[in-house]
């Protein structure tokens, strides 16, 4: 299959299709939608709320007030688990100031990317929820805890800052629809996906990436290869990555240019080394079958990404997303 059409392979029709301008919850009626009219019950500013005060519950270990659901589901690293008890519920001794948080009143979901401390270490934390009936039904997170062996990144906790475009509200010129956004982010994963150096999306001049609080765009890890994400595309550094799977895109803000994805990378190292572009070689870190989980946001200011902030850790090669089954609900591709 030609690679130029990599998208209608992995494209599934979207379920929400923007029809009028900014704040209209009238949307197109797809097959199977019960209407074209969408109830927002928790505009922006309540499920930023929302999201604020899980987080306080969880720093105080207390899931009694956190707003949830009686079947709320909740994940860690892609393994569902009870709420309060397991996981960092159990571990963690600290939340840090400074987070990244958006939202998406039209889905009913809250994002938040910043840093926590199980039993004074740092960790990445990325979460996502949902809200219905302001109750939380879905939590999705995504604990990179600090090296363990592992060839990831993970920036110094003290020197991390989120961009501070994330916040800047986008003039009519510079603004998408809703499909397009979801159409830009998808096409960097294209890219992404066995990367040979053709590019399927747009970026800025200054496109700068932040995983797991190292910029790895101008500072550390690929940087080092190639400078700027589209160059690194193009140089085909990325080749390792066999496919991009269960792409869903749950949050989407028009009015920001903000998209947040979910995702696996899955490395399948049928070899384990590779040449780029420019006739260097590259050589895998690891030598066996893994793949990674994210949480991924990307800034798309006039149909280009110009920042995209990602946490994520390994997991075992093909694992499942527990909200994979729950997609019918999200945007996806």
């Amino acid at each position: 299959m030609n690679r130029k059409n990599t998208i209608t392979k992995h494209a599934r029709p979207a379920l929400l299709l923007l029809v009028l301008g900014f704040g209209s919850n009238v949307l197109a009626q797809g097959p199977g939608m019960p209407s074209a009219v969408i109830k927002v019950d928790c505009d922006r500013s309540c499920l930023i709320d929302m999201a604020r005060n899980y987080i306080k519950a969880l720093a105080n270990k207390d899931a009694d007030h956190a707003r949830l659901a009686p079947d709320v589901v909740f994940s860690e690293n892609d393994v569902t688990m009870p709420v309060g008890n397991d996981g960092l519920w159990g571990t963690i001794s600290k939340v840090r100031d400074g987070a990244l948080e958006l939202a998406d009143p039209q889905t009913g979901n809250a994002a938040w990317f910043g840093i926590v401390e199980e039993h004074g270490k740092p960790a990445y934390l990325a979460m996502r929820i949902r809200v219905k009936n302001k109750l939380i039904t879905e939590i999705e997170t995504i604990v990179n805890r600090a090296p363990d062996g592992m060839p990831k990144p993970f920036g110094d906790p003290d020197k991390v800052s989120h961009d501070t475009t994330w916040n800047d509200m986008l003039g009519k010129e510079e603004s998408r629809s809703r499909e397009r956004l979801l159409t830009v982010a998808d096409g960097y994963f294209n890219t992404v996906e066995l990367n040979d150096g053709d590019v399927f999306t747009h970026f800025t001049d200054d496109c700068g990436r932040l995983e797991n609080g190292i910029s790895t765009t101008s500072n550390g890890g690929s940087a080092s290869i190639a400078q700027g994400c589209e160059n690194q595309f193009k140089l085909g550094i990325y080749r390792i990555n066999k496919r991009v799977r269960e792409r869903r895109y749950p949050l989407i803000d028009e009015e920001r240019g903000i998209v947040v994805a979910t995702g696996f990378f899955d490395h399948a190292n049928t070899f384990d080394h590779y040449p780029l572009k420019d006739g260097r070689e590259m050589k895998t870190a690891l030598k066996w079958p893994n793949s990674i989980s994210l949480l991924e946001a990307f800034k798309i200011r006039d149909g280009k990404i110009s920042r995209i902030e990602a946490v994520f850790t390994y997991v075992p090669y093909f694992m499942p997303s527990p909200f994979a089954a729950h997609n019918v609900d999200h945007q996806t591709r």
